[in-house]
């Protein structure tokens, strides 16, 4: 099997043109008069590019904490709060509310 091979330059011009009349280069002749398959596949794995993998891109949530209105990036989408101290503080004052209510209603419950 001949074969024609076109070098060209920088330019896109024609350099020279290789060709080869033989009809299969020795090691390519090894390589088709193997014994064993398995070493020809071995071999032919090799060459081979490897495998890009694609994976999807990492999302980043920017995320406003509900206490201090700073923006955040969470490791979960749905947090709420930048550190522990603004989860805290929150609740706090959420206690604080709930006291105050009770206090209002004369230790009734919230539905008179």
């Amino acid at each position: 099997m001949a074969f024609n091979c076109k070098v060209f330059d920088k330019n896109g011009n024609l350099k020279k043109i290789v060709s080869s009349n033989k009809t299969l280069s020795g090691s390519t002749n090894d390589f088709l008069n193997q014994k064993s398959t398995k070493r020809a596949l071995s071999s032919i794995r090799t060459m081979k590019d490897p495998k890009v993998l694609i994976r999807n891109k990492v999302k980043f949530h920017d995320k406003v904490c509900i206490v201090c209105k700073g923006i955040f990036h969470p490791r979960h989408k749905h947090t709420k709060y930048c550190t522990h101290e603004c989860q805290q503080k929150f609740y706090r004052e959420k206690g604080k509310i709930r006291k105050k209510i009770r206090m209002i209603n004369g230790g009734k419950g919230a539905s008179d």
